[in-house]
């Protein structure tokens, strides 16, 4: 007698209906629109958007309405490090981690499975700023880093969570390219503050704290937008909650053409669960980060993609990244 095949929902699935998917894909395209927006692109009404939205929050779908920022307009260049560590004990691993909490140039900090443990990235004006602080944490810490691997980002690009929706356009944000000079007073400062902290935060907050009008603090969103200086209002989500796994891999490249890399990061770009593609100069050559079910499915789009341009992948490889601390803007 042949067996029934019993296929479990994944952990999505059971948390999140249709309703709910189209609504997280709106509000990670643009995470300040109006419920009454939203209603109007998902075929609801402005209530009902409402109530899911808070109920998302509630249960801890939504951590956070962000603001992305484009340091690179400031002049910032982004340099990662990756460690490997040896000798590591629970006591060394908080010293460190709150070591690099207390950097204020230091954006963004993970903990990961693979080859790497951990990597920060940091917002550096030239290598001689970067070299001073890091020579600092090596002095510090030195003894515990095994390997360590320091990886510049030339460009990068944050695709829409395609994988919320079926046949879904693809709307890349480009950050990086060639630093910039741009100035902030303190209007323009207070305003960024404010929407990284929480990007649906109302107008009129923002006016009676700067005690100015709600017009001319809408009119500085605008112009900051303009300017490139906010690429995106989106969402955080809670990875474990929803059952996605967050990967990165590390493309090694040969025999590079200018037209078959295009063709590679196209490729990319079309992939629902890459939602991160970023140029570097160092080790490797690549990096895609990935939401997926599971680390298999995640080595599977790595499998279709080294097929398709194996004259082009010499090789790569992957971690999963187990924690992280929220971005850090330089000009919060």
């Amino acid at each position: 007698m042949k067996r029934k095949k019993i296929t479990i929902p994944h952990k999505m699935d059971l948390l999140l209906d249709d309703l709910d998917r189209k609504i997280l894909y709106h509000l990670d395209l643009n995470s300040r629109q109006s419920t009454r927006e939203i209603a109007k692109k998902v075929g609801s009404n402005k209530n009902t958007v409402n109530f899911r939205i808070h109920k998302l929050i509630e249960r801890g779908v939504i951590t956070r309405f962000s603001t992305n920022i484009n340091t690179a307009k400031f002049g910032y260049s982004n340099i990662k490090v990756y460690f490997q560590f040896q000798d590591f004990n629970e006591k060394i691993e908080k010293e460190f981690f709150d070591y690099l909490k207390s950097i204020k140039r230091v954006g963004w900090i993970v903990r990961a499975s693979g080859r790497w443990d951990a990597l920060f990235c940091f917002w550096a004006k030239s290598s001689f700023d970067f070299h001073k602080i890091f020579t600092k944490i090596l002095n510090r810490f030195s003894r515990y880093i095994y390997h360590k691997e320091i990886i510049h980002n030339i460009n990068w690009f944050y695709y829409n969570r395609k994988w919320l929706m079926k046949n879904i356009k693809v709307f890349p944000v480009l950050y990086g390219e060639k630093p910039g000079d741009e100035k902030l007073d303190d209007l323009d400062k207070l305003i960024l503050k404010r929407l990284i902290e929480n990007a649906r935060i109302p107008i009129t907050t923002i006016a009676n704290e700067a005690k100015t009008s709600s017009q001319n603090v809408l009119n500085r969103i605008r112009k900051l937008k303009k300017r490139g200086i906010i690429t995106k209002f989106s969402i955080d989500l809670d990875y474990p909650k929803l059952g996605i796994v967050f990967c990165k891999t590390f493309i090694y490249l040969q025999n590079i053409t200018i037209e078959r890399l295009k063709e590679l990061y196209n490729y990319c770009a079309q992939q629902p669960k890459i939602f991160a593609l970023t140029t570097t100069l160092g080790a490797w050559d690549l990096e895609l980060e990935f939401e997926v079910e599971n680390f298999e499915e995640m080595m599977s789009i790595m499998d279709r993609i080294k097929n398709k341009f194996s004259d082009m992948i010499r090789s790569y490889e992957s971690i999963i990244i187990t924690k992280q601390s929220e971005v850090r803007y330089i000009e919060e």
